[in-house]
């Protein structure tokens, strides 16, 4: 198996810096998608972008104390109306 195909690990067994990282990027995963949804609701609600559009987005994270960043670039469509 490659390393992105290995099973889950039980929480049970995984380090407490393992699990530190998940539950870091579980809040970011969550809180993002709801704020993004959030903000892309009230943009096409409001006629500040039409709906079912295609936008570009990018997201960066960065851990100063090791000189690490990751970006990752992508499309997101706007919610059609009534979503």
């Amino acid at each position: 198996m490659s390393e992105q195909q290995k099973p889950k690990k039980d929480m049970a067994d995984m380090t407490p810096a393992e699990i530190s990282m998940r539950k870091f990027l579980k809040a970011l995963g969550v809180t993002t998608h709801q704020k993004l949804e959030a903000a892309l609701a009230d943009a096409v609600a409001s006629g500040t972008l039409p709906a079912d559009s295609q936008l570009d987005i990018t997201a960066k994270i960065e851990i100063a104390e090791l000189g690490f960043s990751h970006t990752i670039s992508a499309q997101i469509a706007t919610p059609q109306n009534g979503d």
